[in-house]
C-alpha cells in the first residue's frame, strides 16, 4: 500500500470515530458511506474500491 492510500485510511478511521461519537465536522453526521466520504475528505468511490477491507 502506498503512502497516499495509508493517509486516506488514517483520515477514514478518524472520520469513523467522529461519526460514531456524534462529532461530525464535515457531513450531516449520518452513518452512511456518503457521510463517511465527506467526513474523511475521500471520494466515495475510493471507499468502495480501495478501502473495502
Amino acid at each position: 500500500m502506498n503512502q497516499h492510500h495509508q493517509d486516506e485510511r488514517t483520515r477514514i478511521r478518524e472520520a469513523m470515530d467522529r461519526l460514531l461519537t456524534g462529532q461530525a465536522t464535515a457531513s450531516n453526521g449520518s452513518l452512511t458511506v456518503v457521510a463517511l466520504a465527506a467526513e474523511a475528505d475521500v471520494h466515495r468511490m475510493a471507499l468502495l474500491k480501495r478501502h473495502v477491507a
